[in-house]
């Protein structure tokens, strides 16, 4: 009987270029004129792609593939309900796939130097079903209406040893078949959760007369499989840039509750940053449940949810930001938590948990000596910034600025002050791009970040936003986001631009830069009628923002989140003013974010 070689090159966005084509010609009933075996490449999304032997080490040389065929005869494959009473046939059950460097198109069944035909599985059952068996070759069937494959890769030795054991979901738990047949994965605490990839679901339908080889995602050529990695990563980093004054960190506050309030974050930590965040880093073992997303931007993709146990509060590993730590002065090259390398964490895409962070510093003016110590520094950043996902890098950068919550005084007795200070909270994606979430230390605490409007991909780099960008504000004041609202009094919010006057000399400008506090000094000032003319001009234009209740996020998606959508805006500095309607003991109930937008790189 003549066979269709099934030839599913798996190619992770790594793979090299086939080099060899093969042509024939198929029936209408599984018949052909040659024999195609299956073979298998890949490709892997990352912040820089790798390919052929590079990609393969990421995968340890290895990936186990699951694929079905759908033997309907309307052409229908895992409907919603799976109402079309489709015959579902496994074709691989969980067969391993090893690389090989040199080997491509020295057999029937591999042009990628991916090999299958002939290994023997020797995982446990867990893994792979009849662990012992030598695999054989697959060939396309015709008659079938589609083929959907699967894949994941795992360190070798945490499979062989047991850290990492996978079970492949081979019936539904719900009616929506095609997506939940995923993968359950438990791994002990010391197993290696980096070397964790999951193939997105790959459909192949299309059918042509003629049939070659290097074809992607088309019978009788390769089946491509893209990979993700399962886990997320962060890093901190902290920056200044208050005249006149260095910044030394002194000791950062948490308290190990889910729901913390400020005035409950008593517990002194001054080796490392800490805050309280939920969390569930990679050094506690944990149990992934991966199905596929089945609709939007990230349809096919795995989803990941993970249980184990989650900790309220994470401390960063690392001295960069510690007691007496000096802090950099740019957002370009900030204090990291540990040089800049990332700490492990597993996804946690559900999460609806702000985070909270306060502590105490130290200004030091290096001319005079003098020293001012605030402490009780708070920022808040809204849950939906904290949504890990997998395959993406984020980081979270914290400004401290002459616009500050900290006390100089006795808390509680004297006002806060310097004036309300602000973090910089940036987040990078390394998946697609890097996003940046900007985020006041005060409370309230206003969060801006950019996208570009015609890519939908987060802007990044430079001072803060690129012109032309539209940028988003989301204001927190505790725990619960602000619906915003123009106007003048409580709870409202006003938009500025903001600029020298006509004739400021350099040396005017250099002497009072424009930051949180200046723009309010000189917004005060003028309501005050104290000056007609002052040096930093804030001209309200409340048609600048315009009230939103969705915001995109950094994998193209959208989330409910009430804010402020500035669109389009051009090179220039802006400023957000929100007035506090929780009570405050002390005399500023004006908050400030300024926003500078400059010409993009």
């Amino acid at each position: 009987m003549k066979k269709i070689v099934l030839f599913a090159s798996a190619i992770l966005a790594f793979a090299s270029c086939a080099s060899d084509s093969f042509t024939g010609t198929e029936d209408a009933a599984r018949q052909a004129q040659g024999e195609k075996p299956i073979s298998f490449a890949f490709d892997v999304p990352a912040a820089t792609r790798a390919s052929g032997a590079e990609a393969a080490t990421a995968l340890g040389n290895q990936f186990i593939v699951y694929g079905e065929k759908s033997e309907a005869a309307t052409g229908a494959l895992y409907t919603a309900d799976d109402a079309s009473g489709d015959v579902h046939q496994l074709v691989f059950k969980n067969y391993v796939v090893n690389y090989t460097a040199s080997t491509a198109y020295t057999t029937t069944s591999n042009t990628k130097n991916w090999e299958y035909v002939g290994l023997t599985q020797s995982y446990s059952t867990n893994v792979v079903p009849q662990a012992g068996e030598t695999q054989t070759i697959k060939y396309w069937d015709y008659s079938a209406a589609n083929y959907v494959f699967t894949a994941f890769s795992a360190l070798q030795s945490d499979l062989s040893s047991g850290k990492v054991s996978v079970t492949k979901t081979q019936s539904a738990t719900t009616g929506n078949l095609v997506y939940d047949k995923g993968y359950t994965v438990v791994l002990t605490a010391d197993a290696d959760p980096t070397k964790l990839y999951f193939s997105d679901r790959q459909v192949v339908t299309t059918k042509n007369t003629t049939v070659d080889r290097d074809a992607v995602n088309q019978y009788g050529g390769n089946v491509t499989l893209t990979f993700r990695n399962g886990i997320s990563q962060f890093r901190v980093g902290m920056f200044e840039d208050i005249p006149g004054y260095e910044v030394k960190i002194k000791k950062f506050y948490y308290q190990d509750s889910s729901t913390p309030e400020f005035s409950t974050m008593g517990t002194e930590v001054t080796t490392n940053f800490t805050a309280n965040v939920p969390n569930l880093t990679t050094a506690n073992g944990a149990t992934l449940t991966v199905t596929y997303y089945n609709s939007g931007a990230r349809v096919n993709q795995p989803k990941i949810a993970v249980s184990g146990s989650t900790a309220n509060y994470i401390t960063m590993a690392g001295t960069g930001l510690a007691a007496d730590v000096v802090l950099a002065t740019a957002a370009s090259s900030p204090t990291y938590n540990d040089g800049g390398n990332y700490t492990t964490v597993f996804p946690q895409e559900t999460n609806d948990k702000t985070l909270k962070l306060k502590l105490d510093y130290q200004l030091h003016n290096t001319t005079t000596g003098e020293t001012i110590n605030v402490t009780g520094a708070t920022a808040e950043v809204s849950a939906e910034y904290l949504q890990w996902k997998p395959n993406f890098k984020y980081t979270y950068l914290f400004k401290i600025s002459d616009n500050t919550n900290g006390s100089t005084g006795t808390p509680g007795t004297d006002p806060a002050g310097l004036y309300p200070i602000t973090f910089d909270a940036v987040v990078i994606v390394a998946e697609d791009g890097q996003a940046e979430y900007i985020t006041t230390v005060s409370e309230p605490s206003i969060t801006t970040f950019g996208v570009n409007s015609s890519t939908g991909k987060y802007v990044y780099g430079g001072s803060e936003y690129a012109a032309g960008s539209d940028v988003y504000a989301t204001i927190m004041e505790g725990s619960s986001v602000v619906t915003p609202e123009e106007g003048d009094g409580d709870g409202k919010v006003n938009y500025y631009s903001v600029a020298y006057k006509s004739g400021a000399t350099d040396q005017e400008k250099a002497e009072k830069p424009i930051t949180e506090a200046s723009v309010a000094e000189s917004i005060a000032e003028v309501a005050a009628s104290h000056t007609a003319n002052p040096l930093i001009v804030c001209t309200k234009n409340n048609a600048l923002g315009a009230p939103v209740t969705s915001v995109p996020t950094e994998d193209g998606l959208t989330v409910t989140q009430d804010a402020v959508k500035f669109e389009a805006l051009p090179a220039g500095i802006y400023a957000i003013e929100y007035t506090a309607t929780s009570a405050w003991t002390g005399t500023y109930k004006k908050v400030y974010k300024v926003i500078r937008v400059t010409a993009a790189p």
